[in-house]
């Protein structure tokens, strides 16, 4: 199921209209309606921002998105580098400190793309 289906099938679970979902996105209907048409994706950050309002994981919502990737534990039996439990979403490392640096990466990018958005903003307005 690609994610226009998934989008608008989710949507209809909720009872919301197309607007509905824009207005908790802050995005224009026009722009949500380009995804559910499949006319357009949604960037990274409006795809975590779906899954939130929808409350559904992320990965379960982009995995189709991603061409053949097999998240599978199959694949990363025996690998000393890590192992992707998919039951539970959780991904271990042979060394903790390697996590934590992506962890604090990924936290850094998020808020640098927080920054870039409102400095767009800012920039709209004037």
């Amino acid at each position: 199921m690609g994610l226009d289906t998934k989008l608008r099938k989710l949507r209809e679970q909720k009872g919301w209209s197309q607007m509905d979902v824009a207005h908790q996105l802050d995005i224009s209907q026009s722009a949500y309606n380009k995804w559910e048409a499949g006319q357009a994706k949604p960037t990274l950050l409006n795809l975590q921002k779906i899954a939130e309002i929808f409350e559904v994981d992320f990965f379960d919502l982009i995995q189709e998105q991603i061409p053949n990737l097999d998240l599978s534990n199959a694949k990363f039996e025996n690998s000393p580098f890590f192992v992707i439990e998919s039951t539970h979403n959780t991904i271990s490392y042979d060394s903790p400190e390697l996590i934590s640096k992506i962890l604090d990466n990924q936290n850094q990018m998020a808020k640098l793309m927080e920054m870039q958005n409102k400095l767009i903003e800012s920039l709209l307005k004037k």
